[in-house]
């Protein structure tokens, strides 16, 4: 199988596929020289979300996290001129190659979808250029500096980390943050976890409304159509979700809530339609409820007749505890080398496979499960500014504080930027 190329392709520039394509990098630099990698990704730059609620507050910081592709293959030694980027937004996918909008098809020997999730209530998430998404940003951080009641809907970590950030800088706005269930985060972590982050924030004066969930008194006020899951119903030029002005809404108990801006930080969901182009038995590839791409414990999808496709990162079915960061960077290793086991096994789709032979050939490739070879690693830091933190692990607890490097100083953008080397 390494005398011949080997054509990997990632789809999608965020954090868990820029993580694939450097271990793949190394892969091709020592033991295949003939593995060639693309990434395609629909932005022209990586856009750190990872510290996307960082740059709301910070101009100086928001001007780091939109990074050029170009020199992301630099470091690829002699088989750096076989690996390339596409711009481009995928469309389908296919047993053996991709389409992506223009009619353009990218062929592959082993696919790696990282496309990750989008919020609605957050349009910048959803920008195609640089030029774009600095002037959603530029948007978004008026608002937030007019505004003196914000109200947040969703307590999951981007609506945690933005009531930190906020408190810290505007200690004198008025902060109430509403999550539906009776504790934060969600209910992979622990209830002392969710019991500390509560702690914390109340500390920092934001007030929580737990157990509530929160409508608008108009329905209209949002979107005409009166629906909160449209997907263009808080863009600027549309609806002007994040425009400033005396808001009204009702929580579950009858409660009234006023502010000047609300955002909904809920409602993340991935787009998997890309998938409905792959025939499948029985069990569809996407869940009909999340979006999600449905993938065994191996990251490897579903249905045993495409060992050779991997989703990791936001985008897969796994637990929502397993949608940070450092999980993104567990998935991508673990699924990088799922790659290296299927190639040492020889298993190659082009040979014409019935869907048991592929699933032998992929058994005996010996792909461990992710969730049993992660249990050890998996830490989730949930920051509060730039000097707060809550951290799932005693051991970073205390590396943070001897160190002196919490998340919410940098949200890790110096490894984002040395992995793109700038």
């Amino acid at each position: 199988m390494a005398a011949r190329e080997i054509h990997v392709v990632v789809v999608g520039g965020s954090w868990a596929g820029v993580t694939a394509v450097h271990e793949l990098m190394q892969l091709a630099q020592v033991t295949y020289p003939r593995l060639m990698v693309t990434l395609v990704e629909q932005r022209t730059h990586y856009f750190h979300k990872t510290g996307m609620i960082r740059g709301l507050v910070d101009k100086r910081y928001a001007e780091q996290m939109f990074i050029p592709y170009n020199r992301l293959f630099a470091n690829g030694g002699a088989n750096g001129a076989n690996h390339r980027f596409v711009c481009a937004r995928l469309k389908h996918v296919h047993e053996n190659f991709i389409e992506v909008e223009g009619g353009g098809r990218v062929f592959y020997d082993y696919l790696l979808l990282a496309t990750g999730t989008e919020y609605a209530s957050l349009p910048v998430t959803q920008s195609s250029t640089a030029e774009e998404c600095r002037m959603l940003y530029d948007a978004m951080k008026e608002s937030i500096e007019l505004a003196g009641n914000i109200l947040f809907i969703g307590g999951g970590a981007v609506g945690i980390g933005l009531c930190g950030e906020i408190a810290e800088m505007y200690p004198n706005k008025s902060i109430t943050l509403a999550h539906a269930r009776d504790k934060l985060l969600n209910d992979d972590l622990s209830t002392g976890f969710a019991n500390t982050t509560e702690a914390r924030l109340r500390k920092m004066g934001v007030t929580l409304l737990l157990g509530e969930t929160v409508v608008p008194a108009t329905p209209s006020m949002y979107s005409s159509k009166s629906s909160l899951t449209s997907t263009r119903m808080y863009t600027f030029s549309q609806h002007h979700a994040w425009q400033v002005r005396p808001q009204e809404l009702v929580a579950k108990s009858g409660r009234r809530v006023l502010c000047d801006l609300a955002i909904w930080t809920t409602g993340s969901r991935p787009n998997a339609d890309y998938l409905n182009t792959l025939p499948v038995d029985k069990v569809p590839l996407v869940d009909a409820d999340t979006g999600r791409i449905s993938v065994r414990s191996s990251l490897q999808l579903t249905d045993v007749r495409y060992p050779h496709i991997f989703a990791i990162g936001d985008v897969n079915s796994l637990p929502l505890a397993e949608k940070y960061a450092s999980s993104a960077v567990c998935q991508a290793r673990h699924a990088v080398a799922g790659i290296r086991a299927l190639i040492d096994e020889c298993y190659d789709f082009r040979v014409k496979m019935s869907p048991t032979m592929a699933a032998d050939s992929a058994l005996r490739a010996q792909i461990p499960s992710y969730l049993v070879t992660a249990k050890h690693q998996h830490t989730v830091t949930v920051a509060l500014g730039r000097n707060q933190e809550v951290t799932s692990s005693l051991f970073a607890r205390f590396h943070g504080w001897a160190r002196g490097t919490k998340r919410g100083r940098r949200y890790l953008i110096d490894k984002a930027q040395k992995m793109l080397n700038y």
